[in-house]
């Protein structure tokens, strides 16, 4: 018994205060903040494409760029929720009803430029294929700064926290993109937008666990 005390004493002794986590709503704006300076510095570079205010008069047009920053600001949120062990995993479904209304928004741009252009609206241009890569360049470091802040889930859920990291990061430089970079039709948007989104989630859904574990929180 002596001992059994003697040992409770020395591990109390050695016990380092632990400081707990901040809310997911603050770490969320925390977050949020950091990827607003980095995109409104990149668009700061590139300026402003023409046309972005009387497209953003449109309501349909303003509908789906709002649809896709909410898309990332509550996957943002759903990552800081569902990465805390304990949380329900039912969070991870937060960000569908908005990633639905940006898909709805684009799927009514294809039937709006095919009336408008008919056929035309359907021609791809390969050289549009650079907004695809901007996203994927912006998402980057903004993903790989979420995952840092979400170390620990790489032992609680790794692989849906990292799909919901990458469709953050990705949705919000996709809305991003939309401010300096324009010209394609919708079909081209839903295409090298949404199409990069889709693609930068499932690779993360696919390769959750590595990623955690390059980090040094998951074990391979």
């Amino acid at each position: 018994m002596t001992d059994t005390r003697r040992l409770i004493d020395q591990l109390a002794a050695r016990a380092e205060p632990v400081r707990p986590l901040s809310s997911p709503l603050r770490r969320t704006a925390v977050w949020v903040a950091l990827a607003t300076l980095l995109i409104a510095m990149i668009a700061s570079v590139y300026g402003l494409r023409t046309g972005l205010r009387a497209d953003l008069a449109q309501a349909p047009l303003m509908l789906e760029w709002i649809a896709s920053v909410l898309t990332g600001l509550l996957a943002a949120y759903a990552v800081f929720q569902i990465s805390v062990p304990g949380r329900s995993p039912h969070w991870m479904w937060l960000p569908l009803p908005a990633l639905l209304l940006w898909l709805a928004g684009l799927g009514w741009g294809c039937l709006r430029d095919y009336v408008r252009m008919g056929a035309d609206a359907f021609l791809m241009e390969a050289v549009s294929s650079e907004c695809a890569v901007a996203i994927t360049m912006t998402s980057v470091p903004l993903g790989l700064l979420m995952l840092v802040m979400v170390r620990h889930a790489g032992v609680v859920r790794p692989a849906p926290t990292a799909m919901l990291v990458a469709l953050s990061a990705a949705a919000l430089s996709a809305a991003g993109v939309s401010l300096y970079h324009g010209g394609e039709t919708a079909l081209m948007v839903l295409l090298w937008h949404l199409g990069a989104v889709v693609v930068l989630s499932l690779l993360c859904l696919l390769f959750g666990r590595p990623l955690f574990a390059w980090i040094g929180y998951a074990k391979r």
